[in-house]
């Protein structure tokens, strides 16, 4: 129970952070409806359900950042990390100021061993976001491997 809790604390702040960035709330009511159901799926862990309407957002709505970044973090849990950059990167070409997607796609360049990329992507996040501790302090571990 204090896994699920944890989840959806934690989705819903990533989602917050999202939307903040971008403003990228206006979709169409179809697109909206798939991605209502894409954080559902996230939330519960349904990483292939969220993929699904993810991509069904992406269809309606190709210049939307936050359908690009929900669908990079449910690769990112699926373990999927080249999917996962191909998507943050996408997010980051619509949207130069989407935390989430830099932060996620350090995670997935530091995971598949690229330090290098992931510390540029986590001072990326410091730029926009020059509070954010736990980009200051990935930054410092990453410094500690190299």
């Amino acid at each position: 129970m204090k896994k699920i809790v944890f989840s959806i604390v934690l989705c819903v702040g990533f989602f917050i952070s999202v939307f903040q960035a971008n403003g990228q709330a206006n979709f169409n009511v179809h697109a909206l409806e798939d991605f209502k159901k894409s954080l559902e799926s996230l939330i519960t862990g349904d990483y292939d359900s969220a993929i699904l309407h993810s991509s069904n957002v992406i269809r309606r709505e190709p210049t939307s950042s936050v359908a690009y970044t929900v669908r990079a973090r449910a690769y990112f849990e699926k373990g999927d990390m080249l999917h996962t950059i191909e998507d943050c990167t996408q997010a980051i070409s619509h949207d130069r100021n989407n935390v989430s997607a830099y932060s996620i796609r350090a995670h997935a360049y530091a995971k598949n061993g690229n330090m290098n990329r992931a510390v540029a992507d986590w001072k990326a996040v410091l730029r926009i976001s020059p509070e954010n501790e736990n980009a200051q302090h990935n930054i410092e571990l990453a410094g500690r491997v190299q």
